[in-house]
């Protein structure tokens, strides 16, 4: 588009001259060569193909056929045309093996620009060259103006194309005219491509025109030839036009036309003295039944009658008429649909004839027209599946994916993807009994069929290695998918099995893995000389001495993306899968029982071996696979060692599959992956071996000394965004096994001293915790490196600061790049900050706490010597120090980050990152100086509850509202402290004066509370939503709506308990945020909604428990009761009103009358 957009404005004046060159290239004005463009079939449609002639339809040695094809230079590609292709990235679709020679890539060129242009140009000019097309093709003979007949059509389509994607009209009538000519002389022309060309150039010329008479024109001009010539040629391309009419117009365009056509095709598909006219005329059928839809519906039963009786009559050698019979058949259980599920005796009738048509295909001998039989079988499925039979369908497919033809597998397993999707445990069944069957010899028809006791889905991953068509392999996957979320959970054993014999392909069968180089490139020689013997060995070929070819990565890597399936699978279906002792006793009862847990050690192995691959890709997925499991199990209890997981026997095993992830020659994006299972290794818990733990985080710290070493230190294999992947990736892990090392070393201190042990009693308690690392090991390995890491961290959130504002002020961005990213690569920079800075943030939150804002500057540079700080810090570190060191700044820096990421959280963004950055804000409003300055700017803290409110509107996980009222709280509590010290300061100036305390706090002298100004408006909006959210009767509204039904006070679930016990407490502390005045004003809702939580949630527990919600209301009204706000003269009386009304309420709710309903 840009393109286009580019050649419109900025060529404008200079069409003229380029089109002259177009035009002559294509039309070989200066070429004595019949050099021919490469295009034409690919701006054909690609149904039309049964009509080519030689243009043969896919195969698997197309390269070869290609060769034989009648266009110039046609299966001759080869990287020497052109060297630019060894890098640049092949296009989807295009055929390898690579460029075309330079004379065709030419015309080729000037064919594609001509498209691009021709909707630019004025309709004058588009007459002079039609009238010139008209005038070359006269000129030339013989074979040269076939070629230049090809190259026009090639041109005159995809200018077509061109004016239909940029919505424009073809121009008047003598433009019409004149491309309606050069069209419509073609459609007689000896040669079927140009027949082709001509139909389908008509249909898009109306589909260009859009007017109703014009397409009248044109159709009525075809009945008119169909209805009097008696040449093989006119019929077929003048069917053609009918049915490329019908295509691109659609039903409604052409509807007025649709009996004449339907009822000529018909007569000419009943020709049988020239099987090519019914080949045309059933392909022009099949476009208009395909186009019609529901309007076709009446002509549906002659339709299939005139099907079945060619079907019966035409002889099998025309493969042609019988694969668009196949096509036919297909159009037309489309266009029934869903009536297809229908008893009537009409409908009966339909269905039946279809199962005859499709029995009669899949009884020819031609792999095309099974395999029409196959996409019409798998349509009748898709709408009637109860009347198709899949015990005789399933081994039939089977057989198939055996096939020699291209075109027979891919039906076969596309019809498999479809019958998968819903009927996956059926399809296996069958498939196995097919296997059973050529087993005990009784069908000699499959004895290729390689169905082993791997089942079906066997099978499909071993034709994943040996296929190469990116179609096929495609549905290979989904139907391998739809298996998998199937039945994986139900036949655990067989799939993992499945995955571990595609993954440990490449080893040996002890399970060792290779590890002498020499032995390596030894076995990669002798699998490379494999694949050539397997690449020319016959398909009928059954010689068992040969040895079995290794699975390819890319099979390989699919398996591994299987296993982290299977493992999200297991933990959604049950929560056995992932616990021991429940999976032993389960067992016990029922040996066939499978649970995921029980298989841990073939799980482990899996990755590793996938981990410490020679293919990076494989690499990738190993270590993702390693990830999910340690996330899965690290919390799995070991049942017969109490105090341990079971993951901990194999830490020496997830140590060694993630050390080779950081050898100096390995890829960013894999050491990038490693660091992430690092973190999440180390943070799990798991490691309880003091060694272990330091060999994981010696590999972090390899990884810091690289980042320290700046952009420049060493020769780049990669590009600077792959650097900067790996660098971001580095610090991520390393806040992240920070955060996890100041929550134990928090936990550890919260938990009460051990009281002494009597000597009798160590020797035991040394036992029983003698593999537990103590709770400040993580800590102090973390503590050298925390200088260095806090001054890369704050680098790494102001760039990507810089990077996250809007693009109007892109000028602010330094011009040469930040600490870790450079201007060239600045757009897939954002990306990798975009995945790495939340857990950063919430490190240098909890840096800042630990150490306070002002941390001494002098001490961390002495840490750092000038050639391990990143060339960006250098240059900035001296001039900027003080602004940057500053604890505004940092204040600034950490609140815009977090609040401009609440404001606009993508919906892609995990739920990990919101609440790394709520516990960020909750930890830096621990620390007094962001207390302080949050509560000097009342404005600021409004924002942040109105940014905080909009975040609970689009992200309700409980965590995430219970994160939210932690830093409510925080804020609420800053802004309590900051008015009790005014109070105290105003109190020692104006001793004696007791009114001058009196306006103090938000309401003033008036108690009015401005919305977007006042704190206590924020907060009350933000937590009478979450109270709303969890206990819907508090709403006045809701109760007052007709259709509302009184609902009984219910048990709240612990984590709804939770948040309304914080919320209660925080609205509770909110009077005191006020003047007299304000508090009055804010009182009567504050009580109203705590004696409403009350109410709420005052029921009687099995256990005689207090609910969390009633401790705290409770506590609530204490707080309000003991408020000195109480003691006020001003309001003394109503606050005492107030009071006595809410408890009066309370002792209400209790009405001995409800007794066996509320607590009292």
């Amino acid at each position: 588009d840009e393109g286009k957009m580019f050649v419109g404005k900025t060529y404008e004046g200079s069409f003229n001259a380029l089109l002259r060159e177009l035009v002559a290239e294509f039309t070989l004005t200066d070429n004595s060569a019949n050099t021919t463009t490469s295009l034409l079939r690919s701006l054909c449609h690609y149904d039309d193909s049964v009509l080519m002639g030689s243009w043969l339809q896919e195969t698997d040695h197309k390269s070869i056929e290609d060769q034989l094809q009648p266009n110039s230079a046609s299966g001759s590609g080869a990287l020497e045309h052109d060297p630019s292709s060894i890098y640049l990235r092949v296009p989807v679709g295009e055929a390898i093996p690579g460029p075309l020679p330079l004379g065709v890539s030419v015309i080729d060129a000037s064919v594609a620009l001509f498209g691009v242009v021709f909707p630019h140009v004025s309709f004058k000019h588009r007459l002079q060259m039609l009238d010139h097309f008209a005038e070359c093709i006269k000129q030339a003979k013989g074979v040269r103006q076939q070629a230049v007949q090809l190259n026009i059509f090639t041109a005159v389509l995809s200018a077509l194309k061109g004016l239909a994607e940029n919505k424009s009209t073809l121009g008047p009538e003598e433009v019409r005219k004149s491309a309606l000519a050069l069209v419509m002389g073609a459609l007689d022309n000896p040669n079927p491509i140009l027949r082709c060309a001509a139909g389908e150039a008509l249909g898009r010329m109306a589909q260009v025109v859009g007017e109703a008479t014009f397409i009248a024109r044109m159709a009525q001009t075809s009945f008119d030839k169909l209805k009097s010539a008696r040449d093989v040629v006119s019929r077929t391309g003048h069917s053609l036009a009918l049915g490329c009419l019908h295509r691109y117009v659609g039903g409604i365009g052409s509807g007025q036309h649709l009996k004449t056509s339907v009822s000529i095709l018909l007569a000419l598909a009943q020709d049988g003295s020239s099987h090519e006219v019914q080949t045309w005329s059933l392909h022009s059928l099949a476009l208009i039944v395909d186009s019609s839809g529901p309007m076709y519906r009446g002509y549906v039963e002659p339709t299939l009658s005139l099907v079945l009786t060619l079907l019966l009559t035409v002889p099998p050698s025309h493969t042609e008429v019988h694969q668009c019979l196949g096509r036919c058949l297909g159009a037309l259980i489309t266009t029934v649909g869903p009536e297809l599920q229908g008893n009537g005796a009409t409908i009966s009738t339909i269905r039946s004839s279809c199962l005859v048509g499709c029995a009669i295909m899949q009884d020819h001998s031609d792999s095309l027209v099974q395999a029409a039989a196959i996409s019409c079988l798998q349509q009748l499925h898709m709408f009637a599946p109860r009347h198709v039979n899949l015990s005789s369908l399933v081994p039939c497919l089977c057989v198939h994916l055996c096939s020699s033809h291209l075109l027979l597998r891919r039906a076969a397993v596309a019809c498999l993807r479809q019958l998968a999707q819903r009927e996956a445990a059926e399809v296996c069944e069958y498939a196995m009994s097919l296997a059973k069957k050529a087993g005990d010899g009784k069908d000699n028809t499959t004895i290729n069929l390689n169905i082993t006791e791997t089942g079906l889905e066997g099978v499909l991953f071993g034709m994943l290695d040996r296929e190469t068509d990116r179609k096929l392999c495609s549905d290979i996957h989904d139907t391998l998918g739809h298996m998998l979320s199937s039945l994986a959970v139900e036949k655990l054993s067989h799939w993992l099995k499945l995955c571990k014999d595609v993954l440990a392909a490449t080893t040996d069968v002890g399970g060792a893995v290779v590890s002498e180089v020499e032995k390596d490139e030894e076995d990669s020689q002798k699998k490379d000389e494999m694949d050539d013997d397997t690449m020319f060995t016959g398909l009928g070929d059954d010689d068992k001495s040969k040895p079995s070819v290794a699975p390819r990565w890319v099979t390989r890597v699919f398996a591994a993306d299987c296993l982290c399936r299977i493992i999200l699978l297991c933990e959604n279906a049950d929560k056995a899968h992932f616990d021991l002792a429940t999976a032993r006793s389960a067992q016990a009862k029922n040996p066939k029982g499978d649970l995921l847990v029980l298989h841990l050690s073939d799980l482990i192995r899996m990755a590793f071996m996938a981990a410490t691959d020679h293919s990076n890709q494989l690499r990738m997925a190993g270590l993702q696979a390693l990830e999910d499991i340690i996330k899965k199990f690290a919390s799995v209890p070991e049942p017969e060692f109490p105090g341990h997981v079971i993951l901990e026997q194999y830490q020496a095993n997830v140590g060694a599959a993630l050390r080779p992830a950081f050898s100096p020659d390995t890829p960013s994006d894999i050491t990038a992956k490693a660091c992430q299972v690092c973190s999440t290794w180390i943070g799990s818990g798991v490691v309880s071996d003091l060694n272990d733990l330091r060999r994981v985080h010696n590999l972090l710290v390899s990884s810091l000394d690289k980042v320290q070493s700046g952009k420049s230190s060493s020769s780049q294999l990669y590009s600077e965004s792959a650097t900067t992947m790996e660098k971001l990736a580095v610090l991520k892990a390393w806040a992240e096994v920070y955060v996890v090392a100041m929550k134990i070393k928090k936990e550890a201190e919260a938990k009460p001293a051990k009281p002494v042990r009597r000597g009798d009693e160590d020797e035991d308690e040394d036992d029983l915790g003698a593999d537990v690392l103590p709770p400040d090991s993580l800590i102090t390995l973390v503590q050298p490196e925390l200088p260095s890491l806090s001054r890369l961290w704050l680098a790494m959130l102001r760039d990507y600061a810089l990077l996250t504002l809007p693009a109007e002020f892109s000028s602010q961005l330094p011009p040469d790049g930040g600490a870790f990213y450079t201007p060239e690569t600045i757009d897939t920079a954002r990306l990798h900050y975009r995945s790495s800075w939340a857990p950063v943030l919430h490190a240098v939150a909890l840096w800042l706490n630990s150490n306070g804002f002002e941390v001494n500057d002098n001490q961390e540079d002495h840490s750092l010597t000038p050639s391990k700080v990143p060339n960006a810090l250098q240059g900035s570190s001296s001039s900027a120090k003080m602004l940057e060191d500053s604890v505004k700044d940092r204040m600034h820096l950490m609140l815009g980050v977090s609040i401009e990421f609440l404001c606009f959280p993508r919906p892609e963004e995990p739920i990990e990152h919101v609440m790394s950055c709520l516990q960020a804000l909750s930890t830096l409003l621990e620390t007094p100086c962001a207390k302080t300055h949050m509560a000097e700017d009342q404005l600021l803290a409004v924002e942040l509850l109105n940014v905080l409110h909009r975040l609970l509107l689009t992200r309700d996980p409980p965590a995430v509202q219970l994160q939210v009222t932690t830093v409510v709280q925080e804020t609420i509590r800053a802004a309590v402290d900051h008015l009790q010290q005014q109070r105290a300061n105003r109190g020692k100036e104006d001793e004696g004066e007791k009114d001058s305390l009196t306006g103090l706090g938000e309401g003033g002298d008036t108690g009015e509370l401005v919305p977007g100004k006042s704190l206590v408006y924020a907060a009350m909006e933000l937590l009478v939503f979450i109270l709303v959210r969890h206990i819907p009767q508090l709403n006045s509204r809701v109760k007052e709506s007709p259709s509302h039904a009184p609902l009984r006070p219910q048990r709240l679930p612990d984590e709804s308990a939770r948040l309304v016990a914080n919320t209660v407490s925080i609205l509770a502390e909110l009077p005191s945020l006020c003047s007299p005045a304000g508090a009055t004003t804010i009182l009567p809702t504050v009580l109203f909604l705590i004696t409403g939580v009350l109410k709420e949630t005052a029921i009687k527990a099995p256990d005689n428990s207090v609910p969390v919600p009633v401790s705290a209301a409770l506590q609530g009204i204490k707080t309000i009761i003991t408020s000195p706000l109480a003691q006020e003269e001003s309001i003394q009386t109503q606050w005492t009103t107030l009071i006595r009304s809410s408890l009066a309420s309370v002792l209400e709710y209790s009405h001995p009358g409800k007794a066996n309903t509320y607590m009292h």
